[in-house]
C-alpha cells in the first residue's frame, strides 16, 4: 500500500483498503457514481478505486474532469497496488488514454502473472499428490519421456531425471516385454481415432518386482495437426489387481464350493429378488441362473409355492430368527420330493434385515428310508409276536432279560416260566445234548464271538424236538460279554427230512433200472447193479466210454445246460434214457428204463388205429356216395311235384346223416397231431374266408402277433362259432372278436347281435346232440380247445347277442416279436 503524505486528501471508493496517512482527510463513497459527484464537487490529491467495482470507464472520466488527482491508486491483493501518478512531468505520456491503459495494463499484467504462479504452484501441489505419475513423451517405442512428475519414484523407483530423454532408462523398457505390443497397439489404435486411450499392463521396477500399473492418456497435436507427443498419467494398481484376482479365487473358490454341494442354496434381497443360487437350484428349477438372479419366486416357482415362499421369507425378516422347515416340493422334471430348508435373515452393516439366504436339502430318501424304518419297526413288532422261533436276550449266566416268539409252541412252556426263573433253559436241553450245548456257550463267552448249534430239546409233555440255535455275544464298554442274544429254530421237520435224504441215498443201489454216472468226455464214474447187463452190451467197465451214441445224448444236455430224454434201442431192446447233467461235478446221471414192451404195445395200438381210421374212412366214402345217391333222388322228387311233408323230414335227416359224417372226420384228426402255435387273427381270418357268409360283416379287433399253443383244429373252432351266427343267430349281421386280459391269461371274446342264447342252454350247447342242429359243432370246438387247456363259456344276454369267451391261461398265449 502507497503511503500519502500528510495533508493530502484521499477518495475512497467501495471497500478499499484505508491508507496509511499521517492525519490525511479520507472521504469514502460506496460507488463510482458516488465518487465522480464527489470530485465534481471537490478536488482530491489520491483516489484510491479498485478495478472489480469500478470498472475502465470510471478511470478515464476521472482523469478527463478538470481537477484529475495527483495519484490514481489501483489497490490489489497485499501491497501489491497499481499506482498512476497523474501530475504534470510525472511520467506519463500520450493524455489520460495513455494514462487508463498503462494503469489497466499494469493491473491485468500483475493478475495475469500472479494468476500463472498460482496455477504453477496448483499444478505443482496436484502432481506431487497424484497417486501416481504425469508424463509427457514422444510417440515412439522407447516413450522417450519429456517431462515426468515427481509420482515416478513411487510408481517405478525410478526419478524424474532417470527417465527424461532415456539417461538412464527408457519406460519402453520398463514394460514386461510380453505386453508391449498389446500397450503399442492400444496406444495407437486410439491416437488415431483422436480420443483417449486407457490400458493395464505390467512394469518391473527398479528394485526388479513385477508392478500393475494403469495409464490414461491422449495424443498431443501440433498447430498443422501432426502428433507432437502423448501426455498422460500412470498409477500404480498393483494392489487392485492383486486384491481382485483374491477376489476372483474366492469367488471362484466359494462357487465351486456352492456349486458342488448337493444342497440347493440362494440368496434373495429385502423383495425377495433372487441375488445368487448354485448349480443345484439350477437344476431344481429347471432354469440357467441368468433366469433365476434378478427375478422373484413368482417367476420361477408355480403360484402356490411362491407365495408359500415368499411368506416364509416375509416371517424370517419379521422375526429376525433362523427356520428350519420341511416343506414338499415338485422338481422341474416333474417329480414329487421333500425338502428340508434352512432360512436365515441376512443383516446389513447397520443392523438393518436386507434380505434372506437359504439351504434346501432332498430329504425324499431320508423320509422314505424313516418311513421304511417305521414301518420295518412295526414288520418287526409283529413279526416278534408272531415269530414261529424263539428270539431272546439273555445274561452271560443264560437267565433270560427278553423272549419273544412261539416259546410255549416249541418247548410247551410259556415265556414267563423262563423270565422268572421258573425253568432253567438248560433243563429243557436233552440231557445227551446238554454238555456239548454247555461247551458251545461257554466258546463263545471265551472267543466274544457267535456261532450256531443244533441239538434236541425235551418238551414239556416229553416230547422231542430237534432245534437250531444261532447265538452272538454282546460286549460292553470295557470288552467284556455283557449279554447273549439270538434265537431258535424248530428243525425238526428238516432232521427227519435229511435221514430220508440218507436212505434216498441208497436209491440207487438198491434201484432195479440202470443208473450210471458219466463225466462230459463219456467216461463212467458209477453203474449200478443194474446196469450191469449194459455194460456187459457195451463191454465196458466203470472208467470205460460209452457208446458214441449215448455220449452224443450226454454232450447236448451239457450243452443245454438242462434234463433231456431220448430213447434208445440197445441189442433189441428199448430204453427211455433221461440225462440230468450236473455242471458242479462235471458229470450226468443217466437214469435208464427198460419200454422195450411199452412200444410193443404202442405199436400195436397204432396199428389198430390206422386201421380203425382206414375203415373209417372206406365206410365214410361209401355212406357219402350213398347220401350223395339219396339227395339227388330226393332232388328230383321236389321237381316233379310229388314231394310231400314226409319227403322234407327224409331230405333233413338225410343232411343230419352227412352232417354226422363229416363230424367222424374232423373228430377222427382230433388229438392225432400235437398242439402248435397258431396266429389267432390269421385262424379266424382263414375261418371266415370258409365261410364266406354274405349277409353276415365281421370285425376283427385282435393283435396280429397274437398266439396261442392250440390244437391244429383251432379254425375249425372259429369256423363253428361264424356257422352258429349264420344258422342259429336269427337275424346277425354283425359279429365281432377281441381280446381282453383276464389276471395272468387273456379272453378272445367272439360275439354277434342274433337272439342270444337263453339263459337255461348256455351249458347245453356244448353237450352233445345239443340244440337245434346236430349238436356237433360247439361240442367239438370245446373238445379242442381243452386239449391244451383252453375253456370256453358263453356269457350272452338274451335278446342281445351271443358272447362265447375262449379262455386262455399263462403259458398257452404269447405275442410272437417280428424278425
Amino acid at each position: 500500500m502507497e503511503t500519502i503524505q500528510k495533508g493530502a486528501s484521499v477518495l475512497i471508493v467501495g471497500k478499499s483498503p484505508r491508507p496509511r496517512t499521517e492525519e490525511a482527510p479520507v472521504t469514502i463513497v460506496p460507488g463510482p457514481d458516488e465518487a465522480l459527484a464527489e470530485l465534481d464537487r471537490q478536488r482530491y490529491e489520491v483516489v484510491i478505486a479498485p478495478l472489480e467495482e469500478t470498472g475502465p470507464d470510471f478511470f478515464e472520466q476521472v482523469l478527463r474532469s478538470e481537477t484529475p488527482p495527483d495519484l490514481l491508486v489501483v489497490p490489489s491483493e497485499g501491497d501489491r497496488s497499481v499506482v498512476v501518478e497523474t501530475r504534470p512531468g510525472g511520467g506519463m505520456a500520450g493524455g489520460t488514454g495513455e494514462m487508463v491503459r498503462a494503469a489497466l495494463q499494469a493491473y491485468e499484467g500483475r493478475r495475469a502473472g500472479e494468476a500463472l504462479k498460482e496455477r504453477e504452484r496448483q499444478l505443482t501441489t496436484l502432481m506431487a499428490n497424484l497417486p501416481g505419475m504425469v508424463y509427457r513423451c514422444k510417440n515412439d517405442l522407447a516413450y522417450t519421456m519429456e517431462f515426468v512428475s515427481e509420482g515416478s519414484g513411487e510408481v517405478l523407483g525410478y526419478t524424474p531425471e532417470d527417465l527424461v530423454m532415456n539417461r538412464r532408462v527408457s519406460y519402453g523398457d520398463l514394460i514386461r516385454e510380453e505386453d508391449r505390443d498389446y500397450v503399442w497397439e492400444e496406444i495407437q489404435s486410439a491416437v488415431q481415432r483422436g480420443t483417449a486411450f486407457r490400458v493395464t499392463y505390467r512394469v518391473t521396477t527398479a528394485d526388479g518386482s513385477e508392478r500393475w500399473v494403469w495409464e490414461q492418456g491422449r495424443g498431443v497435436m501440433g498447430p498443422d495437426g501432426s502428433l507432437v507427443a502423448l501426455e498422460g498419467f500412470i498409477t500404480d494398481i498393483t494392489a487392485r489387481v492383486t486384491a481382485e484376482k483374491e477376489l476372483k479365487r474366492r469367488e471362484v473358490v466359494q462357487k465351486a464350493i456352492l456349486d458342488n454341494i448337493p444342497d440347493y442354496a440362494w440368496l434373495k434381497d429385502r423383495e425377495g429378488r433372487y441375488i445368487a443360487v448354485n448349480r443345484a437350484f439350477e437344476e431344481l428349477a429347471g432354469r440357467r441362473r441368468e433366469e433365476i438372479v434378478g427375478h422373484t419366486d413368482r417367476e420361477v416357482w408355480p403360484a402356490h409355492l411362491a407365495e408359500r415362499y415368499r411368506e416364509e421369507d416375509r416371517e424370517v425378516m419379521a422375526s429376525g430368527i433362523r427356520r428350519f422347515l420341511v416343506e414338499p416340493l415338485r422338481r422341474a422334471d416333474g417329480l414329487e420330493t421333500w425338502v428340508e430348508t434352512v432360512k436365515t435373515p441376512i443383516t446389513g452393516p447397520d443392523g438393518t434385515i436386507v434380505g434372506t439366504t437359504g439351504i434346501g436339502r432332498d430329504v425324499t430318501k431320508r423320509m422314505a428310508m424313516e418311513d421304511a424304518l417305521r414301518r420295518s419297526e412295526e414288520k418287526y413288532r409283529v413279526f416278534l409276536e408272531n415269530f414261529q422261533g424263539i428270539a431272546f436276550r439273555a445274561t452271560p449266566a443264560l437267565s433270560p432279560a427278553h423272549i419273544f416268539g412261539d416259546v410255549e409252541g416249541m418247548t410247551g412252556y410259556t415265556a414267563e416260566t423262563f423270565l422268572s426263573g421258573e425253568m432253567d433253559w438248560r433243563e429243557v436241553v436233552h440231557p445227551d445234548d446238554r454238555k456239548a450245548f454247555e461247551t458251545f456257550v461257554t466258546d463263545l463267552l471265551a472267543k466274544h464271538g457267535a456261532g450256531a448249534l443244533d441239538f434236541k430239546i425235551v418238551r414239556k409233555d416229553g416230547t422231542l424236538r430237534w432245534v437250531h440255535e444261532q447265538i452272538q455275544t454282546i460286549l460292553d464298554a470295557q470288552g467284556e460279554p455283557a449279554a447273549l442274544q439270538g434265537s431258535l429254530y424248530d428243525i425238526t421237520a428238516r432232521k427227519v427230512a435229511e435221514e430220508k435224504a440218507r436212505d434216498l441215498a441208497k436209491f440207487p443201489e438198491e434201484s432195479p433200472e440202470p443208473i450210471l454216472r458219466v463225466r462230459g468226455d463219456g467216461t463212467v464214474l458209477y453203474a449200478n447193479p443194474a446196469s450191469r447187463p449194459l455194460m456187459d452190451l457195451w463191454g465196458i467197465r466203470e472208467g470205460g466210454m460209452v457208446p458214441e451214441e449215448l455220449w452224443t445224448f450226454v454232450r447236448e444236455s451239457f450243452g443245454a445246460g438242462e434234463g433231456r430224454q431220448r430213447d434208445f434201442q440197445i441189442d433189441g431192446s428199448d430204453y427211455s434214457v433221461t440225462c440230468v447233467p450236473v455242471p458242479e461235478g462235471e458229470y450226468a446221471n443217466l437214469y435208464a428204463t427198460d419200454i422195450t414192451e411199452r412200444k410193443a404195445m404202442e405199436t400195436a395200438v397204432h396199428e389198430a388205429n390206422r386201421k380203425l381210421n382206414l375203415l373209417n374212412s372206406v365206410l365214410r366214402h361209401d355212406l357219402l356216395n350213398q347220401l350223395t345217391v339219396l339227395q339227388g333222388y330226393l332232388e328230383l322228387a321236389r321237381q316233379s311235384g310229388e314231394a310231400g311233408e314226409y319227403l322234407e323230414k327224409i331230405a333233413g335227416a338225410s343232411e343230419r346223416i352227412r352232417r354226422q359224417v363229416d363230424f367222424t372226420r374232423d373228430y377222427q384228426e382230433l388229438g392225432v397231431k400235437g398242439p402248435i402255435w397258431q396266429g389267432v387273427r390269421e385262424e379266424i381270418e382263414n375261418a371266415f374266408a370258409a365261410l364266406s357268409p354274405s349277409d353276415l360283416a365281421l370285425t376283427i379287433e385282435v393283435p396280429p402277433d397274437l398266439e396261442v399253443l392250440a390244437d391244429p383244429l383251432l379254425e375249425r373252432v372259429f369256423y363253428n362259432l361264424l356257422d352258429n351266427s349264420i344258422r342259429h343267430g336269427r337275424g346277425a349281421s354283425k359279429a365281432r372278436v377281441h381280446v381282453v386280459p383276464a389276471g395272468d391269461g387273456v379272453t378272445i371274446v367272439y360275439e354277434d347281435n342274433g337272439v342270444g342264447i337263453p339263459e337255461g342252454q348256455k351249458d347245453q350247447v356244448f353237450r352233445y346232440g345239443a340244440g337245434h342242429g346236430t349238436g356237433l359243432g360247439l361240442f367239438l370246438s370245446r373238445e379242442v380247445l381243452a386239449l391244451t387247456g383252453l375253456a370256453i363259456v358263453e356269457n350272452g344276454r338274451e335278446g342281445e347277442g351271443a358272447r362265447f369267451e375262449i379262455r386262455v391261461p399263462v403259458g398257452r398265449f404269447w405275442y410272437r416279436e417280428e424278425a
